[in-house]
């Protein structure tokens, strides 16, 4: 009784969890399809035009050939059409589910493949621990702030990324698709044959499982290609480590998935770049094979920001440890308690040393680099790029974290005490989640919603106020009007101005951004835009950016 009691609290503790994350991941949605950031907004365009068309090249236009630089940020103009500016797994893949479910799939794809992820992850740490520990390490990676925010802004790479990597993991280890068990004893009266015909689905189930494991690793660097290195280095030392586990029929289908899948990412750069090897990353620099002759690969592959481990260090400091104090203070005596466990020694013992070796390399290869995402180069918050491209370290710490509950819940005396030592550090985690997730800095997602309300309002009014086929000149608000309009950015650039004359000849032109003092709207009327034989008005006024229309008077 005892055992089904506790086993029916669990999953109705699972299931809460899977409910408030799922509906916490939908606080952005919006009927004006407004996204937070620019690559959001891209990808989502180029997911609904694969859906259209199975194509991520845009249709031709005549101001695009003439005018390369009239696109949004995170996508290009190549041979006079749209294309991504990053890689294309997440488009392509979400693209397919945008033509069963709509539009809808775009904001609740994310949140579903990351609930079956933590399911594959409580699973995988169930196996090495408990089932208590691996219940804790699924609700620590759901509600996790940084894997939460990120699957609430579900069309930024990383958190599929992630998901695929988990989903790659578990399929190989557990083998749930009816792989692992032993032959069933045969007891007299047993159909011999009807044995052998169990065993040989189970086997077959099983070679699906390996396979399904390797594709999901070659599209999980579909999704984001550039962590081909620690994904490579990770599988060998993988390899290594575990060899005498592994039979070359099971590597043969985990291989055949894996080529599977970058074959799918070469196909798909070649028909929208030209070249198996060109990423929106890469359109329009030297090809691989240059870079190989000049030997001037390896510095831009193996450490392309640099190495600046004071850098490093202190971004670590800001978003890792200072950011989710309260994580990592319980993630510190969490990571002893592993290494001491005695069940499954060896296999805990080394995929700590593979967890920190892939945490080491993402510090700093990242860490290395200068990120400023919000306007304030001052703030530390969520939506600063360190966040996301450590989401794998953050998933390590979650089996620590569990473990430090579980080894503070056993100093209880009794169940009751062991069971409220568990829910009190438990709630007090989810509600500094929360917190951290909805509410906290300039970046929550609360304000993020109060945002896409009032910008909702803004590319209503900027529409009525521009012709559809009007350019429009922005600074940062090119997520506002594309694909509505044609954008291009930024003002403050002398390309901008010198383009300006051409564009008037073809169609309307637009700035929206910072509203000017008179005075520099003088001086562009007298001066400037004078000399050019241009003028400026203001148009409509909101807080603190304006629209305004350029002219030839």
């Amino acid at each position: 009784m005892g055992s089904n009691r506790e086993f029916t609290w669990t999953h109705a503790w699972l299931g809460a969890v899977t409910i408030l994350f799922f509906v916490g991941s939908l606080i952005l949605v919006n009927p004006a399809q407004l996204y937070v950031s620019p690559d959001e907004t891209a990808n989502a365009y180029f997911a609904t035009r694969f859906s259209e068309s199975l194509s991520l090249r845009g249709s031709s236009d005549e101001l695009l050939e003439s005018f390369d630089r009239l696109h949004p940020r995170s996508a290009l103009v190549d041979d006079g059409q749209l294309v991504p500016g990053s890689f294309l797994g997440l488009p392509i893949i979400y693209g397919f589910f945008v033509m069963i479910l709509g539009p809808i799939a775009l904001w609740i794809l994310t949140p579903l493949v990351t609930i079956l992820a933590a399911h594959g992850w409580r699973r995988l740490v169930s196996k090495f621990t408990s089932e208590s520990i691996g219940s804790l390490a699924f609700t620590l990676f759901l509600l996790h702030p940084a894997v939460w925010y990120y699957s609430a802004r579900g069309l930024m790479h990383n958190v599929l990324f992630l998901d695929l990597l988990v989903l790659a993991s578990w399929l190989w280890v557990l083998r749930p698709m009816g792989g692992g068990g032993g032959s069933p004893r045969l007891q007299p009266g047993f159909d011999q044959a009807k044995v052998g015909r169990n065993r040989g689905h189970r086997a077959q189930r099983s070679v699906w499982n390996d396979l399904l494991a390797g594709l999901f690793v070659g599209l999980a660097l579909f999704v984001r290609t550039s962590e081909f290195l620690w994904v490579g280095a990770g599988l060998a030392m993988a390899g290594l480590i575990w060899w005498r586990t592994l039979s070359w029929r099971r590597l043969r289908a985990g291989l055949f998935g894996l080529v599977v899948g970058i074959g799918l990412l070469l196909l798909m750069n070649t028909l929208t770049y030209g070249s198996p090897f060109t990423t929106g990353y890469t359109l329009g620099q030297p090809p691989v094979t240059e870079l190989i002759a000049t030997d001037s690969i390896d510095s831009v592959a193996l450490l392309p920001f640099g190495f600046h481990p004071m850098n490093a260090w202190r971004h670590f400091s800001a978003y890792a440890v200072t950011m989710f104090w309260w994580l990592s203070i319980l993630a510190l005596p969490g990571f002893f308690l592993l290494l001491a466990q005695k069940t499954n020694r060896r296999t805990v013992r080394w995929s700590i040393v593979l967890a920190t070796a892939v945490s080491l390399w993402l510090v700093f290869m990242y860490g290395s680099w200068e990120i400023h995402d919000n306007p304030d180069p001052t703030q530390i918050t969520m939506a600063n790029s360190y966040v996301r491209y450590w989401l794998p370290m953050y998933l390590f710490t979650t089996p620590m974290i569990a473990m430090t509950i579980h080894w503070l819940s056993q100093r209880g005396r009794s169940a009751l005490a062991r069971g409220l030592v568990v829910a009190t550090l438990v709630l007090a985690v989810i509600g500094l989640n929360v917190n951290a997730t909805f509410v906290q800095g300039q970046d929550g997602l609360i304000k993020m919603r109060e945002m896409l309300a009032v910008s909702s309002e803004i590319q209503e009014s900027v529409l009525r106020y521009t012709e559809g086929n009007a350019v429009l000149i922005v600074d940062r608000g090119d997520k506002l009007f594309f694909p509505h309009r044609h954008v291009w950015y930024p003002l403050r650039d002398e390309a901008t101005y010198e383009a300006m004359p051409s564009i008037l000849e073809s169609t309307t032109l637009y700035y929206y951004g910072i509203t000017f003092p008179q005075t520099d709207l003088d001086y562009l009327n007298d001066s400037r835009l004078k000399r050019m034989g241009l003028g400026i008005e203001i148009v409509q006024t909101y807080a603190d950016e304006s629209l305004y229309r350029l002219f030839k008077p």
